[in-house]
């Protein structure tokens, strides 16, 4: 087991990191360097949301940039493609498709960059949550808490 750092650990910003969590018990110093919480049901369901191998990565990636609901991610096609190790076009591809899907929106800003709407996919698992027994089970345990 990983021992909980004494030391504060302070992001570039200066503010503190969760040393004493699951997740840093987990990864240790690897979760320092930032991760982030994405729910079951997108892989529970990716093959009901028809997201191919290819688009999962690149929606991982996506929502690597969404911290705030309000803030949408706007990460260059090309910056996602070289962490995969593929050519831009298949990202290209990939946001094309998940738009068609609905479950991306894109959106050109002020300054003509692009940002990316996840919401649409989140609308969608928060249908399939529903129907979900896991869902179910912790949250009859939340009503009764």
């Amino acid at each position: 087991m990983i021992k909980n750092s004494p030391d504060p650990v302070l992001d570039d910003t200066g503010l503190q990191v969760p040393t004493s969590s699951r997740i840093y018990d987990k990864w240790g110093e690897a979760a320092v360097a930032g991760f982030q919480a994405v729910p079951d049901l997108l892989f529970k369901h990716q093959a009901t949301l028809k997201l191919a191998t290819n688009d999962m990565v690149v929606l991982l990636n996506i929502l690597l940039h969404w911290w705030y609901p309000d803030q949408k991610p706007f990460p260059r096609s090309m910056t996602i493609a070289k962490r995969m190790g593929v050519h831009v076009r298949t990202v290209q591809r990939s946001l094309q498709r998940m738009e068609d899907l609905d479950l991306l929106v894109r959106n050109k800003g002020a300054d003509g960059s692009t940002f990316l709407d996840p919401s649409p996919l989140a609308q969608k698992l928060v249908a399939l949550a529903e129907r979900d027994t896991d869902y179910q089970i912790r949250s009859q345990r939340r009503k009764t808490a």
